[in-house]
């Protein structure tokens, strides 16, 4: 694999979501639903599951990748019954040469309900688990994509920082080297109702606390920010921080431990806002009496929110950020209000038919928008613009919806004719924009 291929990370949006907990929603349709949103929040991650024998439809990924939405495929792979390795390969080599690169195979490997009953207790937990996770590993390195290091369970049935060690010098011992040079972890955001700031600095500010054991006047990994003590870790084996990718941000728990109610209670709507701020997302106006400030360590490349959406009457429905692309919660208003999005306007935020969506993915360079409602005076508008339309060559019509797709728009129309919200929602989203005399 060549060591120059990972995608540049430094640039890219570290803000993303979890997509629906299920697999039915890749249709055009839900691609011409939340597309413009996610362009509109400027989100730069998308965690998909997929089933193990069929892929997510490549329009879908495209769409998501020209829009600069990197997707995370979560393959449905349990330590309970490992797949073949044959089965898995041609699911793999599509979605990497689709150009969707990050893959996550297992989930939680340091806990008892990952594994057989009767394979639990064995010795040896670690290197029976990396005889299963490798193979695969090495399938998305051929594929030159990035298969993520599981997420641990903080704490967890077996410690999950000695685990997390104890793998990281077996890879090494193995002398993997391609897996080592790519190496990103995925890790859980759970605050497990503590502060954000707990356990901040890890180890080297700890160093009472013990695997099983952290003292009264101590702090742990069991938090938001166990991030932390991953990265020393990594240090301390491989003399490197390693890439992490921060799954369901701000939960207090797993998803399936979480008690109803809570997904709206003012403390964890107060941390999704502090975790929004601390991306350097939206407006830097604000006061920073309102929010905590989160100082991140740059080795955090994608931050991702549970749940995106998700369909009436799923045990997970309380826990959607948005739903039909409408904020639900106090965060995604927030969220919405920073990015400048102005989700009541149809305009910008309605479904759109099929070319409008080839041109979402495929942005048109140049858009001479001549107004509503001049559909009946085309000749005497192509006579009045007729040079400059010869020379620029842009594609001329009369939808502000659709010039939003390209990179420069031209405006044939009297200032007093673009609402000041929707253009500053254009050049929000990095659109030039000139005006014609």
């Amino acid at each position: 694999m060549n060591s120059n291929s990972q995608p540049s990370l430094s640039s890219r949006q570290k803000l993303g979501f979890h997509y629906f907990p299920d697999t039915l929603h890749y249709t055009e349709k839900d691609l011409q639903q939340w597309l413009p949103l996610l362009m509109d929040l400027g989100v730069g991650w998308l965690v998909l599951r997929t089933e193990i024998n069929r892929a997510i439809p490549e329009y879908f990924i495209s769409g998501l990748l020209k829009a600069g939405i990197q997707p995370v495929i979560q393959f449905p792979i349990s330590l309970q019954s490992p797949p073949d390795l044959k089965a898995v390969s041609p699911l793999v080599e599509a979605y990497a040469a689709w150009g969707a690169a990050y893959h996550q195979f297992f989930d939680r490997p340091n806990v008892h309900q990952s594994w057989p009953a009767n394979q639990w207790a064995q010795q040896d937990l670690v290197e029976r688990f990396l005889d299963r996770y490798l193979p695969l590993a090495g399938l998305s390195l051929e594929n030159n994509a990035f298969p993520l290091f599981p997420p641990l369970e903080p704490g967890g049935n077996f410690w999950d920082t000695t685990f997390l060690r104890a793998a990281l010098q077996a890879i090494e011992r193995r002398k993997l080297t391609a897996l080592l040079d790519h190496l990103i972890l995925a890790a859980y955001g759970w605050t497990f109702q503590r502060p954000l700031n707990w356990g901040e600095g890890g180890p080297e500010k700890w160093p009472e606390a013990r695997p099983y054991f952290t003292p009264p006047h101590s702090q742990d990994q069991q938090g938001f920010r166990a991030f932390d003590w991953y990265s020393a870790i990594c240090e301390a084996v491989l003399q490197k921080r390693c890439p992490i990718i921060l799954l369901q941000a701000g939960l207090p728990a797993s998803p399936e431990k979480l008690q109803t109610n809570f997904e709206k209670s003012p403390e964890l709507q107060q941390n999704y806002i502090e975790i929004i701020h601390s991306m350097d997302v939206g407006s830097q106006q604000e006061e920073a009496s309102q929010t905590t400030i989160l100082h991140l360590p740059k080795e955090i490349i994608s931050i991702n929110f549970w749940l995106l959406s998700t369909g009436q009457g799923t045990p997970y429905t309380a826990w959607a950020w948005f739903e039909e692309a409408q904020p639900l919660s106090k965060a995604a208003s927030h969220l919405c209000q920073l990015k400048n999005v102005q989700t009541n306007r149809p305009l910008l935020h309605g479904i759109l038919n099929e070319d409008s969506l080839r041109k979402a993915i495929r942005p048109l360079q140049h858009y001479l928008y001549l107004g509503e409602n001049k559909e009946n005076h085309l000749a005497s508008v192509f006579q009045k613009y007729s040079t400059f339309i010869l020379q620029n060559q842009p594609t001329i019509g009369f939808s502000l919806d659709e010039a939003r797709l390209a990179n420069r728009i031209t405006l044939a129309v009297p200032p007093d004719q673009v609402p000041q919200d929707i253009l500053e929602i254009l050049q929000k989203q990095g659109c030039q924009i000139d005006w014609l005399e």
